[in-house]
């Protein structure tokens, strides 16, 4: 009875560990909870009720400029993903300068890297899209994080042993074909 209870207490225990390890975990400069957070294009047609308000947009690396002691980003915005990234969609929220302290190497924050940012809303400024004058909301930045590259062809992944020999859409040599396996 009493290894009984053991083996029960290590098999709950150990199931507790890889559920923990299974979690979603949001990136630690980004895990702020906001309750609800207005999309870029909302905020900039009406910037007066926004200031002074908390948000996390993401999107990708538009520009950027440094200044004397800060470094403005210009960022097109994308939906966030549960884990605080931007989303793979063409769909944009359009977009908004974050003003983040100190100085941010352009060589590392290029054009089409995804960024997320925590900050406050600090008001609006227009700025040229070619010859279109586009209203940016700006942002005071607390918190980012620039995402990690990912490769072209890295979210799909086909591995050629995953499925044994019998199956039907294995490749295998011609002389390896035997109609009674069909």
């Amino acid at each position: 009875m009493f290894l009984h209870r053991k083996a029960t207490l290590f098999f709950t225990l150990l199931s507790i560990l890889f559920l923990n390890a299974c979690a979603t975990k949001i990136a630690k400069p980004v895990d702020e909870k906001l309750d609800s957070i207005p999309n870029a294009n909302t905020v900039s047609q009406n910037i007066d009720a926004y200031i002074g308000q908390r948000i996390r947009w993401g999107g990708i690396v538009a520009d950027v400029v440094n200044e004397k002691a800060t470094t403005v980003i210009e960022i097109v915005t994308r939906p966030l993903d549960r884990q605080g990234r931007p989303g793979k969609s063409d769909v944009t929220y359009g977009r908004f300068f974050a003003r983040i302290e100190g100085f941010l190497d352009p060589m590392v924050y290029t054009k089409g890297r995804e960024v997320t940012v925590v900050g406050t809303i600090s008001g609006q400024r227009s700025a040229l899209i070619g010859l279109y004058e586009y209203q940016y909301t700006e942002v005071n930045v607390d918190a980012f994080k620039l995402w990690p590259l990912i490769e072209q062809n890295q979210d799909y992944h086909y591995d050629p042993y995953w499925y044994g020999p019998w199956y039907r859409g294995y490749p295998r040599p011609p002389y390896y074909y035997y109609p009674w396996w069909y």
